[in-house]
C-alpha cells in the first residue's frame, strides 16, 4: 500500500456564505500546513446576467473574495481568485479537468441544515460526479483534524481513502481510527443454519473480520499508529455511531465499493453518512474514476 503523496492543488467554491467560508479557512489551513497550491472560485448562476454585467459579476466577486482572504490573515498567500458564470457544478467540475485540481473544498451549513444542504445540492453532486476528492467541511470541524474516522469494506477505494486520511493525520497530528462492519444481515444468515448457534461465533466472527482488517493494512508502513475497530451491524448506522463516540471530526470514505455500480456511491453506505453524520466528510474517488460531466 503506497503512502498518499499529499495533495498538491486544491480548489476551494464559495458562494460568499458562512459555511462557504468555513470552507475557505479550511483550505487555507491546508494549504500553509502542507503546501498544496490553492485556488479559489464562485460560480455565478447564469441568472444573474439578467441584473449584471458579466463584467460587473467579475468584479464585485474579486473583491469579495480579497475581502475573504483578508479577514482570515490570508492576503499573503499566492491564491488564484476566479469567477465562472454557469450552473455551480459544472464550473467547478470543468476547472478540475482543466487545471489538473486533485482536491475540492466545499462548505456545509452545519448540524441543523446539514441534510436539506447535500439533499439535491451542489455539494452532493459533486461527490457523485467530481473526478477527485471532495471534503465537505463543516464550520464547527474547521482547522487542524483531531480525529480521523476512516470505514473500510476491504476495497481498492477504501484503501485509497484511509491513504488519504492517514496523509491528513499526519499533517495534522490527528487520531486516526480505521473501522471494518460486518454485515449484521449475513451473520443472521449463517447463524440460521446453527441449531442452536455456537455461543462464540459472534467472537469468532469478530476475530476474523479483525484478522482481514490487519491483513489489509499490513502493508502500511505507519500501521502502529492506526486504531483499528470492527463492529457488527448496518454500515452508515455504525459509522455515524462509531463518528461520535469517537468524537471524529472528519470520516474518509470512498465513493464506489466493492458492491457498488461505477458512477454511484459505495452501495448505499457513503450517501448514509453523508445524510446523517454531522462531522466534516473526505469522499474518496477510485482510479480511474471518470466524471459523466463533459
Amino acid at each position: 500500500m503506497t503512502k498518499h503523496p499529499g495533495y498538491l492543488q486544491a480548489i476551494v467554491a464559495t458562494d460568499f456564505s458562512p459555511a462557504a467560508k468555513a470552507a475557505v479557512q479550511q483550505a487555507i489551513w491546508l494549504a500553509r500546513t502542507s503546501g498544496a497550491k490553492l485556488a479559489m472560485t464562485y460560480a455565478a448562476p447564469d441568472s444573474m446576467q439578467s441584473f449584471k454585467t458579466a463584467h460587473e459579476i467579475r468584479q464585485e466577486s474579486a473583491v469579495k473574495m480579497k475581502e475573504i482572504m483578508e479577514d482570515l490573515a490570508a492576503a499573503d498567500l499566492d491564491v488564484p481568485l476566479q469567477t465562472r458564470i454557469g450552473q455551480p457544478i459544472v464550473v467547478i467540475i470543468h476547472a478540475v479537468q482543466q487545471s489538473g485540481f486533485d482536491l475540492v473544498l466545499a462548505g456545509s451549513r452545519g448540524h441543523g441544515d446539514w441534510t436539506q444542504f447535500l439533499v439535491g445540492s451542489t455539494a452532493k453532486r459533486l461527490v457523485r460526479k467530481c473526478p477527485v476528492s471532495v471534503w465537505i467541511v463543516k464550520s464547527e470541524d474547521v482547522g487542524p483534524p483531531k480525529v480521523i474516522l476512516a470505514p473500510t469494506d476491504l476495497s481498492d477505494v477504501s484503501r485509497k481513502a484511509i491513504r488519504e486520511g492517514l496523509w491528513l493525520a499526519e499533517q495534522s497530528g490527528a487520531e486516526f481510527h480505521v473501522l471494518h462492519v460486518v454485515d449484521s444481515q449475513k451473520v443472521r444468515e449463517e447463524e440460521a443454519s446453527e441449531q442452536p448457534p455456537s455461543s462464540s461465533s459472534q467472537q469468532e466472527i469478530d476475530a476474523e473480520a479483525m484478522r482481514q482488517l490487519q491483513e489489509f493494512l499490513s502493508p502500511l508502513e505507519t500501521a502502529g499508529r492506526i486504531h483499528c475497530h470492527v463492529t457488527q451491524g448496518v454500515a452508515w448506522k455504525e459509522i455515524g455511531r462509531m463518528a461520535q463516540q469517537l468524537n471524529a471530526d472528519l470520516i474518509a470514505i470512498g465513493t464506489v465499493g466493492r458492491s457498488g455500480v461505477k458512477g454511484m456511491l459505495l452501495g448505499n453506505t457513503a450517501e448514509k453518512v453523508l445524510d446523517t453524520c454531522d462531522c466534516s466528510i473526505l469522499t474518496v474517488k477510485p482510479d480511474g474514476f471518470v466524471s459523466p460531466i463533459e
